[in-house]
């Protein structure tokens, strides 16, 4: 069975890849490491690094403790792996997937559509008008667009998200 750190490590590889993977066993074999520490040890550049420690730290993988150079006042970043356990984490992650798929269904209620059969393009009702109904790409007329089984499928999908439970 895997660790709580380890989790985390298999987390940041699923959301973010390879390099993530490698950032994260680096800081759970060595703990604190700055990230001139990590770029140096994995042989990719600091800005790479801080990208992906950025998002990391975004989704609660990792954290960090700042310190200040009295001599330059430039702050030192400490960056080693979150405390956090992997449920809070997973359901952090779930809220954020659910308040976007919430307004992809939000925008699908709100708007009316039309498509273009030619060119399988759909448009909503405002930019439909603006082309008086006509595909701005091959001016085929456009014909209004069911877009139930889009709704039907973003709240099956909102419910079985509610529904996960990760303790």
């Amino acid at each position: 069975m895997l660790d709580r750190r380890q989790v985390i490590i298999k987390l940041g590889e699923l959301i973010y890849g390879k390099i993530a993977k490698d950032i994260l066993t680096l800081l759970y074999n060595e703990g604190e490491l700055t990230d001139e520490q990590i770029a140096n040890r994995l042989g990719i550049s600091v800005n790479d690094v801080r990208k992906i420690l950025h998002k990391l730290y975004e989704h609660m993988l990792v954290k960090y403790k700042r310190t200040r150079d009295p001599n330059v006042g430039w702050y030192t970043y400490y960056w080693k792996l979150t405390d956090e356990r992997p449920e809070l984490i997973l359901e952090d992650r779930k809220r954020k997937v659910i308040a976007k798929l919430k307004e992809l269904l939000n925008y699908e209620e709100s708007n009316t559509f039309f498509y273009c059969d030619n060119c399988k393009i759909r448009y909503t009702y405002n930019e439909a008008l603006a082309n008086l109904f006509q595909c701005p790409r091959c001016g085929n007329y456009l014909i209004e667009y069911d877009n139930t089984k889009i709704k039907e499928f973003l709240r099956e999908l909102i419910d079985k998200l509610r529904n996960i439970r990760f303790d």
